[in-house]
């Protein structure tokens, strides 16, 4: 029993912190999150930009021009992410507010949806 409740305790601080942060207000540590989570994620451009032109484009054209605009988008996430780590102490001209939109790449999916 001791083994199960320090193992649910200890389950429990790690993934606390991990809970989604959507009411969180930007600070200098979702800054920091949101610049680490860019350069851990951007990889998921290539299948996000693919999905999201399907919707008013042909299969070869969603295809083809979503990767070419997810590696776009994957290099501009890199890059977001890599100074949003570097700068991360400081409040830069828009404070701690993302430089990109969605700050992230699997965020607000809905909203990123091309209107039909």
């Amino acid at each position: 029993m001791k083994k199960i409740l320090l193992g649910l305790g200890i389950a429990a601080i790690i993934l606390l912190p991990a809970a989604p942060a959507g009411h969180a207000e930007d600070n200098r540590i979702t800054k920091f999150g949101r610049g680490v989570a860019n350069m851990t994620i951007s990889l998921g451009e290539f299948y996000t930009q693919p999905v999201l032109m399907s919707v008013n484009h042909e299969a070869p054209i969603a295809v083809f021009g979503g990767l070419a605009k997810g590696g776009g988008m994957f290099l501009a996430r890199e890059f977001v992410g890599l100074y949003e780590v570097l700068t991360f102490p400081f409040p830069m001209n828009n404070g701690y507010k993302p430089i990109i939109n969605p700050p992230t790449t699997f965020t607000d999916w809905d909203a990123r949806k091309p209107q039909v």
